[in-house]
This record gives C-alpha cells, sequence and structure tokens, in this order.
C-alpha cells in the first residue's frame, strides 16, 4: 500500500501520484489506467476517493474515460488538442437568478 499523508485531503494525492506516473511513463500514452478497483487495492482508499483523482485527471486533460471501459492516458497531442478545444474544466458559477419583479 501507499503512504499517503492523512492529515490532507487524499484524492489530490492520489492524482499527483497517478499523474507523476504518466508523466513518468509508467503509464503510457493511450494505454489503460488500472481498473478503479485495483487503484483502490493499491492505495487502501475508497473508490469515491479514487474516482474523485481519475474526474481530476479528466478535468487537467491528462485521460479519457470510456463508460464501461475504463480510463486512458491521452496522448500529448491529445492533451493539447483538448486543452485548446475545451479549456480547464471549471465548476458551474453559482449565479444568483434573477428576481422576477
Amino acid at each position: 500500500m501507499i503512504e499517503l499523508d492523512r492529515s490532507r485531503p487524499i484524492w489530490p494525492q492520489v492524482a499527483a501520484i497517478i499523474r507523476e506516473r504518466i508523466d513518468e511513463g509508467e503509464y503510457p500514452a493511450g494505454e489503460r489506467v488500472p481498473s478503479v478497483l485495483a487503484l483502490v487495492t493499491e492505495f487502501g482508499v475508497t473508490q469515491v476517493t479514487i474516482r474523485k483523482a481519475i474526474a481530476a485527471l479528466r478535468a487537467d486533460h491528462y485521460i479519457r474515460t470510456e463508460t464501461g471501459m475504463g480510463s486512458y492516458v491521452l496522448t500529448a497531442k491529445e492533451r493539447q488538442d483538448a486543452g485548446q478545444v475545451l479549456g480547464p474544466i471549471r465548476q458551474p458559477s453559482r449565479a444568483r437568478p434573477r428576481s422576477m419583479a
């Protein structure tokens, strides 16, 4: 099991480790990232934590997820294209609704 700092949020630490593995080629471009269950076992965390880490990597254009198939590492070109087309994914605005006066 991987040692994590339990005094800080876990999912960003998991995302950083997976990102590092992608950058170092341990998870090569075009290849599938280990399954959620495999990562749960490896990191000793919940599925929710792994899913949050995967979502963060998807938002940063490191991976793409195909329903029922898993998550795959994007190539450098795919990351660049996704960043230009989509830009960073942000949380929706919490604007107040207009009054009906």
